[in-house]
């Protein structure tokens, strides 16, 4: 397991959000490339990008964006706002290891399917979890599928990754949901990264046991409650 760094970019700066909401959104690096920088002079192995102002559709950092990973010297993975193939070929073909798709994994079945036939493993999909549901358009509907019934249809139509999130933990810093990530690599073979609630390192120690590929940390970096050290680290 691997710790993945993150960035949120909103309004062309670095931010910090709580919960999902928009309302909570607070710059705290104005220079992307300079934090860059100093994530990858700590070992970053794999940076984890999220466009808010695609997400929440108003407009995008894809200059930003692109720039990073033309500076990056480890794959970055790329969501927010995807709900096109022309998004997804834009990243794809700038150089980004692999692109992040959330709510249009669940609305654009079409979509989905066009995006794993021309790209295969380069598709990971995001899964907000709440309660053991899976939510949508900004965690405000949740699917009436279950857990489990959704991860065997993922998989069955070659998804290889997975992004799963627990929403009540998002940017909480209290620790991530551990029993979650435990039963969820129970019951497929994709790999999960796991997302949400990391500030300690032993946070990030406790989720070894549940065979996640990585684990996606921002906040905590930015708050100064986990070493960068362990960016370089393989636990």
């Amino acid at each position: 397991m691997i710790v993945i760094g993150s960035m949120d970019f909103y309004k062309g700066s670095v931010v910090r959000l709580t919960q999902g909401e928009l309302s909570s959104v607070h710059e705290v690096k104005a220079d992307a490339l300079s934090w860059l920088s100093t994530l990858q002079a700590h070992g970053l192995q794999r940076l984890h990008c999220v466009d808010l102002d695609g997400a929440f559709k108003e407009g995008n950092n894809r200059e930003l964006i692109v720039s990073i990973i033309e500076n990056s010297t480890c794959p970055v993975q790329v969501g927010g706002g995807l709900h096109s193939m022309e998004a997804i070929d834009f990243y794809l073909n700038h150089g980004a290891h692999s692109v992040v798709l959330g709510s249009s994994a669940f609305t654009q079945p079409k979509l989905l399917k066009e995006a794993i036939d021309k790209y295969q493993d380069r598709i990971i999909v995001a899964m907000d979890v709440k309660d053991e549901r899976v939510m949508i358009h900004g965690w405000t509907v949740a699917l009436e599928e279950s857990l489990e019934s959704i991860l065997n249809r993922l998989e069955s139509q070659g998804v290889k990754t997975i992004l799963m999130s627990d929403v009540s933990h998002d940017g909480m810093l209290l620790g991530s949901n551990v029993a979650l990530y435990k039963k969820v690599t129970a019951l497929t073979s994709m790999s999960i990264q796991a997302s949400g609630g990391i500030k300690t390192r032993q946070d990030v120690l406790d989720l070894v046991p549940t065979q996640v590929v990585g684990v996606i940390v921002g906040k905590a970096f930015i708050h100064q409650t986990l070493d960068l050290g362990i960016l370089g680290e393989t636990l």
